[in-house]
């Protein structure tokens, strides 16, 4: 049994990618792969990300789950899971740990998942993105949910300069069931999306992939500024309904200022850090870094 699981991470455009991937699902049922993504694990008794938590209401609802992934891996030759919520979620304090530890709750929450699936050889996909565009990208989310306003008060210390995707990727490399990683960067996406589909999907399946509009898109600097206007002052504003009427009047559409709230000086730190983490990413062992061509 071939089994993947696609990691996310979040605001890597791992929505669209999904989307891509739910469109093929009658032609992967028929070539003997199942799928589950989002749809299938955030609604309902199956909430994977309630079971990879902690206590005893988490551990009953693994067990249970536990047995429906069996009899998913005894009846299909390939299984294929997308949940970037696996690694934990945008709340500050799942994201962001101590010691600038990015998803400090990864290796637990994969190695739930790991015995859930009788740590059975798995390929495991993940997309990093520029830590800068990544935490800004995130915050907005949590904006647009009602969480967080000021971008400071959601890092809480946090230096995105010393976000380390290649820390993140040797933790889930530790793991029991862990195979593989296949890892690709945000920004290279619709260059290397093929070769993305063709680690995930036989090629024959790859090759019928379509190429949906893209997702979610958050907050532009317009948009961010009216946020502010209307609520810093505000504490009992309806924080969640004024963002997504501010987006609505400024949206990111083609040439609409992008949210930009990180100064020049830690942006470039990001921007030199993160190209010395992506070297040391394509030499870990056991991973494939996905490259687009010419790089």
């Amino acid at each position: 049994m071939s089994l993947t699981i696609h990691v996310g991470a979040h605001k890597t455009a791992s929505t669209h990618l999904q989307q891509t991937l739910r469109g093929l699902i009658p032609r992967m049922l028929a070539a003997g792969t199942h799928y589950s993504d989002v749809h299938h694990w955030r609604g309902g008794p199956a909430r994977l990300t309630v079971a990879l938590g902690e206590g005893e209401d988490a551990a009953r609802l693994r067990k249970r789950l536990r047995r429906r992934l069996d009899v998913t891996a005894a009846t299909w030759p390939e299984m294929v899971i997308s949940e970037e919520n696996i690694l934990g979620s945008l709340r500050r304090e799942s994201l962001m740990g101590r010691g600038n530890l990015i998803y400090p709750e990864a290796r637990r929450r994969m190695g739930r998942l790991c015995g859930m699936l009788r740590h059975r050889p798995a390929t495991i996909c993940l997309a990093v993105r520029e830590p800068c565009d990544f935490l800004t990208s995130a915050f907005s989310m949590q904006v647009m949910g009602g969480h967080e306003l000021v971008l400071p008060d959601y890092l809480g210390g946090f230096d995105p300069a010393r976000l380390s995707w290649t820390d993140l990727a040797r933790r889930l490399l530790s793991l029991r069931g862990v195979a593989r990683l296949v890892v690709w960067a945000y920004e290279d996406y619709a260059a290397v999306r093929p070769q993305i589909l063709s680690a995930i999907l036989p090629q024959a399946l790859a090759d019928r992939a379509g190429d949906p509009p893209p997702a979610i898109v958050g907050l532009s600097q317009p948009a961010y500024r009216e946020v502010l206007a209307l609520t810093l002052d505000r504490p009992d504003a309806d924080l969640a309904r004024i963002a997504r009427e501010a987006k609505s009047r400024f949206p990111r559409d083609a040439g609409a200022e992008p949210l930009n709230l990180i100064d020049e000086a830690t942006a470039a730190r990001c921007r030199a850090a993160y190209g010395a983490d992506m070297a040391q990413l394509a030499r870990l062992p056991r991973t494939t870094l996905l490259r687009a061509s010419g790089q």
